[in-house]
């Protein structure tokens, strides 16, 4: 993602900025470089938001092309019945097959819609670490310019 990289930037520049003389914790930046790259944060996150989006929805694709598949295999293990069904002994052996087959379509459909939460859980959680930090860094940046750093109480 864009934005991880933007706030490393940001980062980078905040911790290799000159130090305020006779201050602790100020630093000098380049407002206007700062405002450059916080800017061009704002514009790269609605990007990797609509990506995270993206991958929700492609999430029910998935589940719907189970529920397609599992259809199918229905219809095949129901048509395969109807042809078995002359004699008795035909039909009790097709019946459980059904059974077997739907069984099956259940535990893969399962299989797959819990494969595709824990996908897409993934990659929010790897997006909210990624909100997360540029908040810190954000918030970090805010508090070193206007110099009301959390850093100051501590010393």
């Amino acid at each position: 993602m864009e934005s991880l990289q933007i706030i490393e930037q940001i980062l980078n520049e905040i911790a290799e900025a000159r130090s305020v003389p006779l201050s602790r914790d100020g630093a000098l930046v380049n407002r206007q470089e700062m405002i450059n790259l916080l800017n061009e944060l704002k514009k790269k996150l609605p990007e990797d938001i609509l990506q995270a989006n993206h991958l929700l929805d492609n999430k029910e694709a998935v589940i719907e092309e189970g529920r397609m598949a599992g259809q199918a295999v229905i219809e095949q293990a129901r048509a395969e019945a109807n042809r078995l069904i002359s004699q008795t002994e035909i039909v009790q052996s097709a019946t459980q097959r059904a059974q077997e087959i739907l069984q099956q379509v259940d535990q893969e459909l399962n299989s797959m819609r819990n494969e595709t939460d824990e996908y897409i859980d993934a990659r929010l959680a790897n997006f909210e670490i990624t909100l997360n930090r540029t908040l810190l860094a954000v918030r970090r940046g805010r508090e070193k310019i206007s110099g009301n750093s959390s850093f100051n109480d501590l010393g």
